[in-house]
């Protein structure tokens, strides 16, 4: 896969000015502050982070990167896409409970003008097959690791 980046692409995201948590934002926490003062604030940070990342030089790359892994498919921002959308370009579903929490935030994101950036379509990565799966798989004999010991 080639990214096009240029030697001095620097995501927006490394800026010191923003708190990197507010790429990882979580529906649920810091019973300190309130649920429901923690839960807006999470929200409203999450819309800022991906606003930030509308404007990054190095979007496109940085949602090719969250696409390769089982981890940030799963969690965080990466160029400006939630979890649920990049696992709905693999055909995972909503692994993280939070779709509707997600789809709040998505729905703050558009009202802002910010739009969900291109995730092209690509085949589910095999970390993402549910052990139940795998194990049908290896009845029939279609698991590829097994074949390949």
């Amino acid at each position: 896969m080639t990214r096009n980046l240029k030697p001095d692409d620097q995501p927006r995201c490394a800026d010191p000015a923003y708190d990197p948590d507010i790429w990882f934002p979580e529906p649920t926490g810091r019973a300190e502050i309130g649920k429901q003062l923690h839960l807006k604030k999470a929200m409203s940070d999450a819309v800022l982070a991906m606003s930030v990342c509308a404007t990054c030089p190095v979007q496109a790359a940085c949602v090719e990167y969250a696409m390769e892994s089982l981890e940030t498919i799963h969690y965080g921002i990466y160029g400006g896409t939630l979890p649920y959308e990049r696992q709905a370009a693999v055909g995972a579903g909503d692994v993280s409970n939070t779709i509707t929490w997600q789809g709040k935030i998505r729905k703050m994101a558009n009202d802002k003008g910010i739009i969900v950036p291109y995730i092209a379509k690509r085949e589910r990565p095999e970390l993402l097959v549910s052990l139940q799966e795998r194990a049908s798989w290896r009845a029939l004999s279609w698991d590829s690791q097994e074949q390949a010991s």
